[in-house]
């Protein structure tokens, strides 16, 4: 039965390991089929393996997925579809992307000018809704302005904020908030909607972002699915 499998060979040497059980309507070998056909072999390559199962990793750190020391860990409990597990996938083999290809894709500087830019937006727009300095600990234009992840501000934006205010005032700023998170989260965002959705909104939104993971599709040996 499929289900009792536990082991799955996905490419290079990696495997899908369920150390717990996924929902009985996820067909894993499915996902990996449409993962292995439509996402270039960069994303996944020097990868270990990735784990479904329950692991403190996430637990601690409240998250559904992560990619960590060459391997990849889902919350099995987190997901309930496959479209679930390919929105998470997807997202942490973004991240491998971008560690196989940082010069490529930040090299002229470009992507973070664009991220950049949108956040000064960000800090503008929200400083005419709520007051920064009653924030604990105190966040300030210094905190929007630097790319790299800090957890107090992605706990500010997340809980302070809330996303629901970052998509009304700023609907056209980000494909989605945890964009702003930092610059690293701004691409992997962007690499799951280029490859989840075709780019088109992504394209209209961050059309520098667009190009850059455009132009690095069309330099990778695989096929892309029709995005007709």
């Amino acid at each position: 039965m499929l289900s009792e499998k536990k082991r799955f060979y996905f490419n290079r040497g990696i495997e899908f390991v369920i150390k717990e059980p996924l929902p009985k309507d996820i067909d894993i070998e499915k996902v990996m089929a449409l993962l292995r056909s439509n996402l270039p072999v960069s994303s996944y390559e020097g990868l270990n393996n990735i784990y479904f199962g329950t692991f403190d990793i996430l637990t601690k750190r409240k998250l559904t997925a992560l990619h960590h020391n060459d391997n990849i860990y889902i919350d099995s409990a987190k997901v309930s579809g496959e479209r679930d597990v390919l929105d998470d996938l997807i997202h942490e083999f973004a991240h491998r992307f971008e560690e196989n290809n940082t010069q490529e894709i930040y090299e002229d500087g470009r992507i973070i000018q664009e991220y950049l830019g949108k956040m000064n937006r960000l800090h503008d727009l929200l400083t005419q809704e709520i007051d920064l300095t009653s924030t604990s600990p105190e966040i300030n234009y210094f905190d929007f302005i630097n790319t790299e992840f800090d957890a107090d501000f992605d706990k500010f934006l997340l809980n302070d904020v809330g996303y629901d205010l970052i998509r009304n005032i700023a609907p056209t700023l980000f494909i989605r908030p945890y964009a702003a998170t930092s610059v690293r989260e701004y691409f992997a965002t962007g690499f799951e909607e280029y490859y989840l959705k075709g780019g088109r909104g992504l394209k209209s939104i961050s059309p520098i972002l667009y190009d850059r993971i455009d132009a690095l599709d069309r330099n990778t040996n695989f096929n892309l699915r029709d995005r007709t």
